[in-house]
């Protein structure tokens, strides 16, 4: 099978407002054929969410699920590692464990996202807990009772090339937060590849995610975008945090991307109002960043124009997306699911 017509996959990332809302989610969305399911670590805003894997490990049975993602702020890796190991004794189609320096489960408790060396020295560290029970931590000796070599696949979010050789170099999959226009899929890809064989690694065995925050599909393709839109100003947020020089923006829009990600408002994510949503689209336009953006980031449109967006991002090498329930909700997120199938089972025939 030739690049082009590998299946195109879909990781469904859960921010419910209740453990019903996800379960109901979650299901929905194994039915329709999900590849993996996780849920938001963002305990001001949703369900805790290991309760919420806990419950979904006795309604979901034939995919993995996991934490997408949780961080090294606000988690202990002793108590990381422990719930990841405690749902994998029931999960019966698998778990994963996500882990990024920390957005919304990090600054809506008032604190500051990790640095990537301790990010680096938390993912080793909890690989450790998991596999011989004992690590090293912040000078000093940590134990796990637990058996030893629970296999646990680690996804790293990144949204910088930094974090992205990072993820290359220690994790088996990253949620990639940079979008995919032409040239930005080219530079992804190589950077992977360099970091996984600078640490002896096989960069086609680590799991690529391309985070689209949500794929729109409407009959109507302007409003298909127009209810996308907004998430420009959510990705641009990842971008501003730290500064976009290594985000690969162009010069001409560093600064009309740093002033949107500014503007976006964390403390709703994920549930901003429409009126809210609005105002970022009218912003990325005025600060003259509408069409870079929607380029890099947006898959929106009806059917048709969904498909053959997808098909000419499969031709990039980009056959994995991650998507939440920010637009439509699960009859969007059902609809994204449906499409794939087809297109999946058109090669197929």
């Amino acid at each position: 099978m030739t690049a082009n017509n590998k299946p195109i996959e879909i990781e469904v990332n859960i921010g419910a407002g209740s453990v019903a809302e996800a379960v109901a989610a979650a299901t929905r969305a194994e039915s329709h054929g999900a590849a993996q399911i996780g849920v938001w670590d963002s305990p001001a805003g949703v369900p805790d969410c290991w309760t919420t894997l806990g419950v979904l490990s006795q309604r979901v049975s034939t995919v993995p699920i996991g934490v997408a993602v949780t961080n090294p702020v606000t988690r202990h890796p002793v108590v990381t590692a422990r719930a990841v190991s405690s749902l994998s004794e029931v999960a019966r189609g698998g778990v994963f464990l996500g882990i990024g320096t920390g957005d919304s489960g990090v600054y809506n408790l008032a604190q500051r996202a990790a640095t990537l060396r301790d990010l680096r020295e938390y993912v080793t560290c909890v690989r450790e807990l998991l596999s011989d029970g004992r690590a090293r931590w912040h000078d000093a000796d940590l134990r796990l009772k637990r058996e030893p070599d629970v296999r646990v696949p680690v996804y790293l979010a990144a949204h910088g090339l930094r974090s992205l050789e990072l993820a290359a170099e220690t994790a088996d999959g990253i949620f990639i937060g940079l979008g995919y226009s032409e040239a930005l899929v080219r530079e992804v890809l190589s950077v992977v590849r360099r970091g996984a064989e600078r640490a002896d690694r096989d960069p086609d065995g680590i799991d690529l995610v391309w985070n689209a925050g949500a794929i729109s599909i409407n009959s109507d393709s302007d409003r298909a975008v127009t209810e996308a839109g907004w998430l420009v100003a959510s990705l641009s947020h990842h971008f501003a945090r730290f500064g976009v020089s290594s985000k690969l923006v162009p010069a001409e829009f560093q600064e009309g991307v740093r002033k949107l990600g500014e503007l976006y408002d964390l403390s709703q994510h994920g549930h901003q109002s429409t009126a809210r949503r609005q105002e970022y689209i009218e912003a990325a336009v005025d600060l003259g960043v509408w069409e870079y953006l929607s380029d890099r980031f947006l898959i929106a449109g009806n059917e048709a124009d969904v498909r053959a967006r997808i098909e000419t991002l499969r031709s990039r090498g980009v056959r994995k997306f991650e998507i939440g329930l920010s637009i439509g909700g699960s009859d969007g997120m059902a609809s994204v699911l449906d499409l794939v199938r087809q297109i999946n089972d058109s090669d197929r025939s």
